[in-house]
């Protein structure tokens, strides 16, 4: 088993944080508003189209790189939302990459929020393949990066991107995951993204 896979195991039966309560939710509209059109006197007018129904996506399915997922209700005092960026893949050797990403964090609630992101979000899967490797910062080394390895609070009206990297398995298709509550280690529920742009929209409703 690989070093930084029990670390990871351990650090999260030991850390601290935030539960998340509530659906991860990204929401984005699936059309754009119509041109206002000139009538002319005496042509009938046009029947009114509908507004186009915004397109969600709901865990347990996989968001998309770039999608601004909201967890908690609106006007509740913990709400957040979360988004995957800038996902890189640097090849190692033949068998072994370094899958670096970074998570802006958004605190739109009222109450603080803690998290360390370093242990919460994983690479779960590469091509298909399942397992769980975590940020280390030897992985950040070998790519001139430094991952944010620490526990962090942001207070509400605030927003921060940590920087993240893994060691795993050659491949290209990634899929990453989120602890919503650390508190219970290795059994917390997750949420998950895929390394994949949106295809079915761009551009947010709820930022």
């Amino acid at each position: 088993m690989k070093t930084y896979f029990v670390l990871l195991i351990l650090l999260t039966i030991a850390c601290a944080g935030t539960p998340l309560l509530g659906m991860p939710l990204y929401t984005c509209p699936t059309g754009v508003p119509l041109a206002t059109a000139t009538t002319l006197a005496g042509t009938p007018f046009p029947t009114p189209r509908p507004l186009p129904t915004p397109f969600t996506i709901v865990s347990p399915q996989d968001f998309y790189a770039g999608d601004a997922v909201i967890i908690g209700e609106e006007g509740s005092p913990l709400r957040v939302r979360l988004r995957l960026q800038n996902v890189q893949i640097t090849p190692v050797t033949g068998d072994e990459q370094i899958v670096s990403w970074q998570l802006e964090v958004a605190n739109i609630g009222r109450d603080r929020y803690e998290l360390f992101p370093a242990v919460q979000m994983y690479v779960r899967a590469v091509d298909g393949a399942q397992g769980a490797w975590g940020s280390s910062s030897d992985a950040g080394e070998r790519i001139g990066i430094t991952v944010d390895g620490d526990v962090y609070h942001i207070r509400a009206g605030q927003s921060r991107t940590f920087n993240l990297a893994a060691i795993t398995p050659a491949g290209t298709a990634i899929h990453f995951a989120f602890q919503l509550d650390p508190t219970l280690g290795t059994t917390s529920p997750t949420m998950t993204w895929t390394n994949q742009t949106n295809p079915h929209c761009a551009g947010d409703m709820a930022l």
